[in-house]
């Protein structure tokens, strides 16, 4: 577990974010945090009128278990950190707009605690880079999509394991021109899209304006996904409707984008 937190305390100060500059609300009651081990990172908390419980255990150096609740909704992620791959449960969940919104408060509130004050990235644990990461993806689904039950696996060439680009997740390079490919009810769509010229487009996460203090990842998944919610939806949140199969796909990017080096 500590390789690869190593790999991410390398990455974290390299990525764009943004850390909070009040300390004031920064204490373990801000999250209603529980439990906050290196195996385990759990808590419960309401924002918005939402009753949020949310709990990530390691049952290994590799393999995690994320589950978050809110109101009567569970999504549940299991993720293999050595093969890449997670396996989706939401139980055919629907996220309203304010529960989507909410989820990223939590992260915010969250991302405030972890790096308050003299807090070091050496001791940021792989549990709660992972519900950081479930948060900001879950909260990016489009509207009306149900989390179902899913398996993805992003390809992984023994040869360039946690490096900068596969067949899986493809890394992109900011401020340099790539095709964005998706579909809607025009059909296929292909257009050549500047990296980063325009609200962070490209990047796995919610535009420049993240409150996530963490880094994320450039793909061209997520390229495909901004630029189709752009189209199709809100020029900063797209919770779009055309755009669920883009979003299928960049689930790997997010979560092993930043292991993978794609930093843009």
């Amino acid at each position: 577990m500590k390789k690869i937190a190593k790999l991410l305390a390398l990455t974290i100060f390299s990525g764009a974010f943004i850390i909070s500059c009040t300390t004031e609300n920064n204490s373990s009651e801000t999250i209603g945090l529980e439990a906050q081990q290196e195996h385990i990172f759990s808590g419960k908390k309401t924002i918005n009128n939402h009753t949020l419980v949310y709990k990530v255990t390691a049952e290994n150096e590799f393999n995690f278990t994320a589950t978050v609740q809110i109101d009567h909704l569970e999504l549940q992620a299991v993720i293999n950190y050595k093969n890449q791959s997670i396996d989706f449960d939401g139980k055919d969940a629907v996220l309203t707009l304010h529960q989507k919104e909410t989820l990223l408060d939590l992260g915010a509130e969250i991302s405030s605690y972890l790096f308050k004050g003299e807090e070091s990235t050496d001791k940021f644990s792989m549990a709660e880079y992972t519900l950081l990461r479930l948060l900001e993806y879950w909260a990016k689904s489009p509207v009306g999509f149900p989390h179902k039950k899913r398996s993805v696996t992003s390809e992984v060439d023994p040869k360039q394991a946690l490096k900068s680009r596969d067949e899986g997740i493809t890394c992109i390079r900011k401020n340099t021109y790539v095709t964005a490919e998706y579909d809607d009810d025009r059909g296929n769509i292909r257009e050549s899209i500047l990296v980063n010229g325009n609200d962070c487009i490209g990047r796995c996460g919610s535009g420049c304006g993240s409150f996530f203090t963490i880094a994320s990842a450039w793909t061209k998944d997520c390229l495909d996904h901004d630029r189709c919610g752009r189209v199709n939806g809100s020029s900063f949140n797209p919770f779009d409707s055309e755009c669920g199969d883009e979003y299928r796909e960049a689930a790997d990017d997010y979560l092993f984008g930043v292991i993978r080096g794609c930093r843009g």
